[in-house]
């Protein structure tokens, strides 16, 4: 990458591979090392008012926030560079306006790299309080998750695409790239180079996978469904007794259904229910994250957590220890289970236990899914280019 910002001629990048495989410093690390090479040829930081040097785009808060994380730990261990992350959604006005504000006197003060919601950068390109003429590239992770809403996507990166300079890099970061994906990116940038790794599109090595069949009965209403597939839920937890585990639901219905049950069944237990989805207050929200991410005591003295979430949960969240992935209810595309499934077993070496609840025809599905991982094929072909 860093050979390729040399060149007269604009190449964009796909960084492409398993969750969990280490993607968010094969971008910020070539990031970081531009920017220290342009301070060392002026002898100087060459940090600017609304100008910052990297921009790196994630589509929720919580990702932002991760990122944010990672790069300023590397700062503080020696990139020497400042950065700042930037998000709105806040539903108090009060709120909102006063979070504006703040961003806008930190980039009018300065940033090396700003980490963001498009959403939110996008209004400070509107309101001229940031620009890219010193930007050496614009990251976007998780863009198969931007990709999802085509006409969202469109509209966020198209403000992006009118004040870039010629030379500006995008580079696309990703933890599956179906074809369409790809072929669209390339539709858009056609100077693009892809690296991609061995694990793309495929559940990671120490994952263990089961498919509870939760179909049986006379009764195929979808109250005695959800009722077979809690009661499958509080057997497999008692089962699998990770000290992080997390559920995933595809509707905030279902995971009042799953937060309610594991509060009634398991009350007076050392578990510690959590829940994570758009309904919550941000707080509430950031306070079950941080709970779940926090680091497990070696003595075991720790109760167990159960975080029940939405798919906002799988968008590229390092949740180190989290041993067990429930899929309460199965996915809608293959994409998502990869996704879902990459909370655990991260790493090198990391092993994790995902078990899913199917009914009706999501068991056909589930189990060639479920099949084909264990033949290591990926769930989808590998694009081309």
């Amino acid at each position: 990458m860093l050979e390729a910002w040399s060149q007269k001629e604009a190449l964009h990048f796909i960084i492409a591979d398993q969750a969990g495989s280490g993607k968010t410093l094969a971008y910020l690390l070539p990031l970081i090392q531009a920017i220290r090479s342009e301070d060392a040829a002026v002898g100087k930081p060459n940090t600017q008012p609304r100008s910052p040097r990297a921009v790196v785009l994630a589509p929720t808060t919580e990702l932002v926030q991760q990122v944010y994380r990672v790069a300023k730990a590397l700062s503080n261990a020696g990139a020497r560079m400042r950065v700042a992350a930037m998000t709105g959604g806040q539903t108090d006005k009060k709120e909102r306006d006063k979070s504006f504000r703040t961003q806008r006197e930190a980039l009018a003060g300065g940033v090396d790299m700003v980490i963001c919601t498009p959403g939110r950068f996008t209004e400070h390109l509107a309101a001229g309080n940031v620009n890219l003429d010193a930007a050496k590239a614009v990251v976007l992770d998780e863009v198969d998750v931007l990709l999802g809403d085509t006409t969202s996507f469109a509209d966020q990166i198209a403000p992006l695409r009118a004040v870039a300079p010629r030379l500006l890099r995008f580079v696309f970061v990703t933890a599956t790239l179906p074809q369409q994906t790809a072929e669209e990116l390339v539709a858009q940038w056609p100077d693009m180079a892809m690296a991609t790794g061995p694990g793309l599109h495929r559940t990671a090595a120490g994952l263990k996978e089961e498919l509870v069949d939760c179909s049986g009965g006379d009764d195929i209403s979808l109250e005695s469904g959800t009722q077979r597939k809690l009661e499958a839920l509080g057997q497999s937890l008692r089962k699998h007794t990770a000290a992080r585990s997390l559920v995933f639901c595809n509707k905030i219905e279902a995971c009042r259904d799953v937060e309610n049950y594991l509060r009634r069944h398991f009350e007076g237990e050392n578990m510690k229910v959590l829940v994570y989805h758009e309904a919550i207050r941000e707080n509430l929200r950031h306070a079950s994250m941080n709970a779940f991410l926090s680091t497990v005591p070696q003595d075991g003295s720790d109760e167990r957590m159960v975080m029940v979430a939405t798919d906002r949960m799988s968008r590229g969240i390092d949740s180190m220890y989290c041993g067990h992935v429930i899929l309460f209810d199965f996915p809608r595309d293959p994409s998502e289970y990869v996704r879902r499934v990459g909370r655990t077993a991260r790493g090198a070496g990391g092993t994790g236990v995902v078990t899913a609840l199917v009914l009706g025809r999501q068991v056909a599905l589930a189990r060639d899914i479920i099949g084909g991982n264990a033949k290591g094929k990926p769930v989808h072909r590998l694009p081309q280019l």
